[in-house]
């Protein structure tokens, strides 16, 4: 069995590689080179520094290192899906898409390819620094929250298949961060000290800086919830639901409350009630274990990535979508973000948030 370990040049998928070998694995380092990081705007040299870190830790513990270019699939998959998200107002987690169709995807199509090539007797498992753990629960593999749940990676992995958990596993998932950090020096590898990647791997700073490479901005009227216009705003895709900064002064604080992508319309509101929701729809979800209907009792959703679990009341199935219905309200449900599920510590399963009902 040989052990495919996803590296990134950062400390965690080092160790990862390094525990597997330790324990008697043959294992082969692979860095994906998804985008150009040598013109803008992405981010510069991210990529070039990644792979020279990934080779070095390779070398250190004995291993063999490749790169695989995935940048047409990256551009064509996860950046043009963005772009539309955001054309359509929407506020897109990128990450959930490039894990299943890039990382689980292609990139595992393109080793499985090398493996049978190279060691056509062998068979391969996936490994990657996640901080995530998998479970057999009833022969099926359970995507389960880690020991260290302060560094918890599960939320972006929502959307990946039993298929794809099956071939996985998260040597990390049973350590904290800081023990990883201190084995890494130990073992004298170079990253041990390199800071973990920020927000989205290949966007420099903003969200917005980024996209509006690729989308042209207009600025259109700010609407008062009664219909008034009240300023104007300056490109849609500066704005998010909630949002407070960049509004015009008002009588008290002002936070956006839609975005309407068809009239260019950024509708606000002085009421943070308004903001405020028990019901909204999801649709293009992915169950990793369990199958529909799914069991109501114990189930919560996080609406963002660092928002706190809410109980789930009950989910009403529709054709394409799912109806959730939650026992207390939360605020600023946003429209293209993820709606992730967990049951006790595992990751049910998600659905990106169509809208507030």
């Amino acid at each position: 069995m040989i052990y495919a370990v996803a590296m990134s040049g950062g400390v965690d998928s080092s160790v990862s590689a390094y525990l597997l070998k330790k324990q008697g694995h043959q294992v082969i380092g692979f860095t994906m080179v998804h985008f150009d990081d040598q013109n803008p705007p992405y981010k510069i040299d991210i990529l070039k520094k990644a792979v020279s870190d990934a080779k070095a830790v390779a070398d250190r513990i004995g291993i063999e290192h490749y790169t695989i270019d995935l940048k047409e699939d990256f551009r064509a998959i996860v950046i043009e899906d963005m772009i539309r998200q955001y054309q359509a107002g929407y506020t897109p987690n990128p990450c959930t898409l490039c894990n299943p169709r890039i990382k689980w995807g292609k990139f595992v199509d393109k080793i499985r390819d090398f493996i049978e090539l190279n060691y056509p007797d062998a068979g391969f498992m996936m490994a990657t620094g996640h901080y995530a753990q998998k479970k057999l629960i009833d022969g099926l593999s359970a995507l389960i929250r880690p020991f260290d749940l302060s560094k918890d990676q599960t939320y972006m992995l929502w959307r990946i298949s039993q298929e794809q958990l099956s071939i996985t596993e998260f040597p990390l998932f049973g350590i904290p961060k800081s023990e990883v950090r201190v084995l890494a020096g130990e073992v004298g590898l170079s990253v041990a000290e390199k800071k973990d990647s920020q927000d989205i791997c290949f966007i420099q700073d903003k969200y917005s800086d980024f996209i509006r490479n690729y989308i042209d901005i207009k600025e259109g009227p700010i609407c008062y919830e009664d219909g008034s216009e009240i300023g104007k705003h300056k490109g849609l895709l500066f704005y998010t639901i909630g949002q407070r900064k960049g509004l015009p002064a008002w009588r008290k604080p002002l936070y956006v409350k839609n975005i309407n992508s068809q009239s260019n319309t950024l509708i606000v509101t002085d009421d943070q009630n308004q903001l405020q929701s028990d019901c909204f729809s999801i649709h293009t979800f992915n169950f990793i274990r369990e199958t529909m209907p799914i069991k109501i009792e114990g189930l919560q959703v996080k609406v963002r990535y660092n928002s706190k679990e809410n109980e789930v009341n009950f989910l009403e199935y529709q054709e394409d979508r799912i109806i959730v219905h939650l026992k207390t309200s939360t605020d600023s449900i946003t429209p293209g973000q993820s709606a992730v599920f967990y049951r006790d510590n595992e990751l049910v399963g998600g659905g990106i948030i169509e809208k507030n009902l």
